[in-house]
């Protein structure tokens, strides 16, 4: 029985979103510690928190953690959107009986949403004009993508696989409109997405940039939307922007930054409405060419210092960013870990991003009059943010392939004899393209947590949950391990990974200046801390033994205090003050070195001073 195209563009679907499903799987180890069911990444960590706290009880969702950045405690700069709705779903599941546990819940739900992913991109595909064969082609490279397994893998519950979702969506949205103007369906939905989209992170506004331009291109042409339609857009974007910002407690304390869900983002949305009508309703003259750059400006200047703010988080000035994994730009990749390993993340299909983006400009130039300009805008755009950061490879891994599909089916319409052998090469080079993931990345062990140390430190994790539990405090320890304390225990911590704002980066310096005083000195200078847990950022081991790289770049007094001399030839234990709860040595060079410490300080005979609450 012969099926219809729908059906058998349904059956490609659910095959190949359970090939993803599948692959996203394969890193379950990481996910797993000796019986434990863990999140994977260090931001994981946190959210997973939130959302666990949510489930359990979502009256009691948090915006401001008074238990980071101690003791002042902070804003969160994620928005409410995922976390709580992430909750919702893991209560929900908790009460259909999925799993004992939530965390058991929780892992798999960024497995079960690559469908939507592989959805996503097959219909991008097709709305491109891209026959099932291509559409089902550019799903495979997503679904052996190991930036799918990324975003997609057991216990990467980071908000990431949600904002790629978003920006496909605003894709495949935008291509709906486009190709259908007088839709007020399709306008309706676009602005839906672009509305919601800031409530899962506060960066995507920049969604709506794709849309204003392609706009302002076509009015450049002389060609303009209806203005029913995009009225319907910005009344729903607007709308939605506004649904969205309600709960913030940002909004509430009348906060204007675009790394807090505040007014910043009901201006942008302003904004855009703004031009949207203006590009619908005025033709390009002197006159309202002169009105618009006049406007542009005006819209331009409340944003000057957020640009700023924005320009240092793009390039890594942000104190300690630089040294994050996922903020570096492919290139430094490359220069640090070698093209191979960069290959084995992004595919062979990386290096022809140069070569992608050219053919993106041409085919806008030679789509400009197309519902088509806006998917090669959004392509040029996503594939300029891809080659800034691995953090942000999925604002522009939807034009590494599909692309060149399009320019395949475009030989294919001019030789429609040589379809079938056009056909079977591109999926042969596209094989050839994904060897350097196929042959080990997507199948390779991951460590637990997708940290090399987290074995070496959940032990102690659990000594000091127990101490929390009893009598909870400040926890002095270096920043990566800060949403891990905050994960496992009821403590406090005063630096973390959360590095965008002022006070972050003032809270990184704090660190380091705690770190510089002496085991006598920090009950004295800092009475707010309760514990310390002190080890090394990374260490090697030589001919001469093993060499420290501590957290701090300065003066690590408190790491010798407390790590080092305890454990030398002439051991020099730490003032009475310091009741050791854990240590964990580690064998380098057939030696056992001291890898980490945790304390707890008691207000004795040698600190006298008063503990902040």
């Amino acid at each position: 029985m012969q099926l219809a195209p729908h059906h058998r563009f349904v059956l490609a679907w659910l095959i190949l979103g359970t090939l993803a499903a599948a692959v996203c799987s394969l890193i379950w180890s990481a996910a797993h510690l000796r019986g434990e069911v863990i999140p994977v990444g260090n931001d994981s960590f946190y959210h997973a928190r939130r959302i666990l706290d949510t489930a359990a009880d979502p009256s009691s969702f948090y915006e401001f953690d008074p238990k980071i950045h101690a003791p002042e405690g902070s804003l969160l700069v994620w928005p409410w959107g995922y976390d709580y709705a992430m909750g919702w779903i893991v209560r929900i599941g908790g009460t259909l009986g999925l799993a004992a546990e939530p965390i058991r819940i929780l892992v798999w739900l960024p497995v079960a949403a690559v469908f939507i992913s592989i959805g996503l991109i097959m219909l991008i595909a097709r709305r491109l004009a891209l026959p099932l064969l291509f559409c089902s082609l550019a799903a495979l490279c997503v679904a052996l993508s190991p930036l799918t397994q990324y975003l997609h893998g057991v216990g990467f519950v980071d908000h990431h696989f949600a904002e790629y979702m978003l920006v496909l969506a605003t894709v495949f949205c935008g291509l709906c409109w486009f190709e259908g103007p007088a839709s007020q369906r399709a306008a309706f939905g676009l602005g839906i997405v672009l509305g919601v989209a800031p409530a899962v992170h506060n960066a995507l506004f920049i969604l709506q940039i794709p849309v204003v331009l392609t706009l302002f291109l076509f009015w450049l042409q002389q060609r303009q939307l209806p203005n029913h339609t995009t009225a319907v857009f910005g009344a729903t974007l607007l709308v939605a922007t506004a649904a969205i910002l309600a709960p913030s407690l940002p909004v509430r304390e009348g906060r204007f930054d675009f790394y807090l869900l505040s007014w910043f983002h009901l201006y942008i949305a302003c904004s855009t409405l703004l031009l949207c009508i203006f590009f619908a309703r005025y033709r390009r003259t002197a006159a309202s060419g002169g009105a618009l750059i006049a406007g542009g400006l005006l819209l331009l200047l409340p944003l000057a210092y957020q640009i700023v703010l924005a320009r240092s988080f793009l390039t890594g000035q942000i104190l300690r960013l630089g040294d994050i994994g996922e903020m570096q730009s492919p290139l430094q990749m490359a220069a640090r870990s070698g093209v191979l390993d960069v290959s084995n993340r992004y595919s062979f299909l990386l290096w022809l991003l140069p070569a992608t983006c050219a053919f993106c400009l041409y085919q806008g130039w030679r789509d400009r009059t197309s519902a088509r300009l806006f998917y090669w805008v959004s392509s040029v755009l996503g594939i300029s943010l891809l080659a800034m950061q691995f953090r942000m490879h999925y604002f522009g891994s939807f034009a590494l392939c599909i692309p060149w599909l399009v320019a395949v089916q475009q030989f294919i319409e001019r030789a429609p004899q040589r379809r079938k052998l056009l056909s079977l090469g591109t999926a042969l080079v596209l094989l050839l393209l994904l060897a350097p993931p196929l042959r080990g990345q997507l199948w390779g062990p991951m460590l637990p947590a997708n940290d090399p140390s987290f074995l070496n430190i959940r032990e102690s994790l659990g000594v000091l949950r127990q101490a929390c539990r009893e009598d909870p405090g400040v926890v002095l320890a270096d920043n990566d391990i800060g949403h891990y304390i905050r994960y496992y225990t009821e403590c406090s911590v005063i630096a973390d990974n959360f590095l965008l704002t002022a006070q972050h980066e003032e809270k990184i310096r704090e660190m380091e200046r705690l770190f510089a005083l002496s085991a006598a000195e920090l009950p004295t200078r800092a009475p707010f801390v309760k514990y310390v847990m002190m080890r090394p950022s990374v260490f090697k081991v030589t001919e001469r033994g093993v060499t420290y790289r501590p957290y701090s770049e300065g003066s690590n007094q408190l790491f010798a205090d407390l790590l080092l001399k305890p454990h030398a030839n002439s051991p020099v234990r730490p003032p009475p003050a310091y009741a050791l709860l854990y240590e964990t040595n580690i064998v380098a060079a057939n030696v056992e070195v001291p890898y980490l410490a945790l304390y707890k300080i008691h207000v004795g005979t040698d600190s006298s001073s008063t503990r902040r609450p």
